[in-house]
């Protein structure tokens, strides 16, 4: 005895449901907002390259002092917030718009630097 094929029908439909209109607006704002931030994250790796900014980094990091840690990362970072979680492999580092109100985006950068 074969199986008989019954071809299935999708659950939905993309064409019976009507979807609003798309609105560029939003995704235009975090485009703009993410420029900036860009920049910033390009200088935080520009410094992520000197060894007299990633020696006292990785040697407060070693010791647990997250705030030495932030701090550093935040004065390479210029004007947008940044704010860094590490392990002993590596460190993250999370980029985010000046204005603490602003959710529209953030950019976050995971580097090595362990085994």
């Amino acid at each position: 005895m074969s199986a008989r094929y019954v071809p299935r029908r999708p659950m939905h439909d993309a064409n019976m449901r009507e979807l609003p209109p798309v609105d560029p607006a939003r995704i235009e704002h975090s485009a703009q907002s993410f420029q900036p931030m860009l920049q910033d994250a390009t200088r935080i790796i520009s410094r992520l390259t000197e060894r007299s900014f990633v020696i006292p980094l990785m040697t407060a990091a070693q010791a647990g002092h997250q705030q030495e840690v932030d701090r550093m990362i935040k004065t390479a970072a210029g004007a947008s917030r940044a704010h860094a979680k590490y392990t002993p492999s590596g460190i993250v580092i999370t980029v985010e718009p000046t204005n603490a109100n602003e959710s529209c985006c953030n950019l976050s950068m995971t580097l090595r630097w362990g085994i």
